[in-house]
């Protein structure tokens, strides 16, 4: 039998669910997949067994990895691999541990990232604000509107979620191109970037989060879309917040949409009044905005669908 650690985060009831959270529905739903090839325990890392084979989590520190010589892979419970725990992995000289992520909630992504292209180029919000209030003007008028259809359009992020993104837009009509990594291997710089996406009125980025990758949608990337749309469905720090938004206040670019954020709220008190953001992007008529539902919280069996791919690696392992 396998021995599995479910990493957990404070208090999923009063502590906004995290990607290191695991609450009561994937456990139950991991003892009915994998229960008969593993023996499962649950709780803040620091409660990890000694013996453990298996952590089911994405951080831990280079002393707890350097005590826990029975375990031999990491499964983050998530797309992309955080930055931190690679460091805590090269700190602790444990180059003998696998990392594996999943990807359960790669179609929620894809999909929210489309719904917002289509919101911001449509301006479906406004659209849809003005007609509960009665208000039929708004279809008479000339109004800001992007036709997508034979535009062009590029997808930062090769993976499972830039792959749905790409096949989507180009089912729309689009000219897409998606980038991966650079020919020359590492993670783009600003320059090269804007040189491959010059042209572009559509940049969807779907990219993880890493030190390279911190801060690389800035401003001269944001000016080589001029009156473009911008969609981010990956993480808030790979854009600079106050080049984005200024670019969207006084109309360099035409709209965006955006799922991720810089300020996200810690307690259950703060969920029903906390700004998304240090700058007033709530102001902004041309940006369409959801509270960070990509990932699929709260969507009917998301948790059940990340289990399903926890297990499948498990089952892996006794196969």
């Amino acid at each position: 039998m396998l021995t599995v650690h479910l990493a957990t985060k404070g208090d999923p009831a009063t502590i906004m669910p995290s990607a290191t959270a695991v609450d009561d529905p994937f456990v139950e739903a991991m003892h009915e997949l994998a229960g008969d090839i593993a023996t499962f325990s649950r709780g803040p890392i620091e409660e990890m067994p000694s013996q453990c084979q298996v952590l089911v989590g994405g951080r831990i520190d280079p002393d707890q990895l350097a005590n826990a010589r029975d375990l031999h892979t990491i499964i983050v419970p998530w797309a992309g691999i955080p930055g931190g725990l690679v460091s805590s992995i090269e700190a602790a000289g444990r180059s003998d541990l696998t990392i594996r992520n999943i990807h359960h909630n790669a179609a929620s992504s894809a999909e929210i990232a489309i719904g917002l292209l289509l919101a911001a180029s449509r301006g479906i919000a406004h659209l849809d604000a003005r007609l509960r209030l009665g208000d039929w003007r708004p279809r008479y008028e000339p109004r800001p509107t992007r036709r997508l259809e034979g535009a062009r359009a590029t997808v930062l992020g090769r993976g499972a979620i830039g792959g749905r993104v790409a096949r989507a837009l180009t089912g729309l009509g689009m000219q897409v191109e998606t980038l991966g990594r650079p020919p020359a291997g590492g993670r783009w710089k600003s320059d090269d970037l804007v040189a491959r996406i010059k042209g572009s009125m559509v940049l969807v980025v779907a990219i993880p989060l890493l030190p390279e990758t911190t801060g690389l949608i800035d401003g001269p990337v944001l000016d080589a879309i001029p009156d473009g749309i911008f969609v981010n469905v990956c993480r808030a720090d790979v854009v600079v917040e106050n080049d984005l938004y200024d670019r969207l206040a006084d109309h360099r670019l035409f709209a965006a949409g955006l799922d991720v954020w810089w300020r996200i709220p810690e307690t259950l008190a703060a969920r029903s009044n906390h700004s998304p953001a240090h700058r007033a992007f709530c102001d902004l008529d041309n940006v369409v905005m959801t509270p960070k539902v990509g990932g699929g919280l709260g969507e009917p069996d998301i948790e059940r669908r990340r289990a399903e791919e926890v297990a499948a690696i498990l089952q892996e392992f006794v196969d």
